[in-house]
């Protein structure tokens, strides 16, 4: 009989296999965590607080919160699918830089995706959450979807709240002494961390946002020589361009919108962008 022998890894052996195995599931991993979450916060919707509110509010409180519930949904997945399917942008190979990796021009603010094997325009970061980067064209999608990830925690931390304080009492608001809400219980714990870590998120997204840079650039101040963006256009200009609003068009970030950015520095070879706001 023979004996299987296993070769003890070493840490940086380790490391490398890790990574092979951590891109590998990643794609599948980022985005069905977040549908699983997305489907068992709308299960918990639909079957437990609905009925609630169906049964103790009145016809127009019931009304508006089953309006906000949906504009927030709707807002929501729309926006994430659309950072999830809209090409971040390609570099054409032509621009002032050249990549050190894949040896090729690049316009201004483009920066080399080794996950995604090419050079993004705009790149912030590749987002394990939507198995995509975050560039030039869906930037904007990427900023309003987590946005409005933050108003949906919010409200589903307020709409759950009676029944978490209920929960401390040993009874429950939806189903009565007998059955302790654990799913509903559950759901706002997974509402509370959510709605602090995008509330963190989106701080940080904005205080980017309005200076005009993006994740990437900010580590590059050191480069710039000082902590002002070369990019920097004054506040509402910044955001402006940061989340798709055109013509100071501030209600399209209020409904689901399909927007095509634009670009106020050296252009390069951009297929379907404007050069104007």
């Amino acid at each position: 009989m023979s004996v299987i022998k296993f070769k003890q890894l070493s840490a940086e052996e380790y490391f490398l296999l890790f990574i092979k195995v951590f891109r590998f599931v990643a794609p599948v991993s980022g985005v069905g965590v977040c549908s699983t979450v997305c489907l068992f916060l709308a299960g918990i919707y639909y079957c437990y607080l609905l009925p609630y509110q169906w049964s103790n509010y009145s016809f127009i409180f019931l009304l508006l919160n089953f309006t906000i519930a949906h504009w927030i949904q709707l807002n929501m997945l729309y926006n994430y699918i659309m950072s999830i399917i809209i090409h971040p942008g390609r570099s054409k190979g032509a621009g002032p830089s050249t990549c050190r990796t894949c040896r090729k021009n690049r316009p201004e603010r483009s920066h080399h995706c080794r996950q995604c094997g090419f050079c993004v325009l705009l790149m912030d970061h590749h987002c394990l959450w939507i198995n995509n980067c975050v560039g030039l064209y869906n930037y904007g999608y990427f900023l309003r979807a987590a946005l409005y990830v933050w108003l949906g925690a919010v409200y589903g931390t307020m709409a759950l709240s009676p029944e978490a304080i209920a929960y401390t009492h040993n009874t429950s608001v939806m189903f009565g002494d007998a059955d302790l809400p654990n799913l509903c219980l559950a759901a706002f714990i997974l509402c509370v961390a959510v709605a602090v870590a995008f509330s963190i998120l989106n701080m940080w997204y904005f205080s980017l946002a309005k200076d005009g840079m993006t994740s990437i650039e900010y580590k590059q101040l050191k480069a710039w020589k000082g902590t002002i963006s070369p990019y920097d256009r004054g506040f509402r200009q910044n955001v402006e361009f940061a989340y798709g609003i055109k013509l100071k068009a501030w209600h399209r970030i209020l409904h689901p919108t399909y927007y095509l950015p634009y670009v106020y520095w050296n252009p390069g070879p951009f297929d379907g962008v404007s050069t104007s706001c």
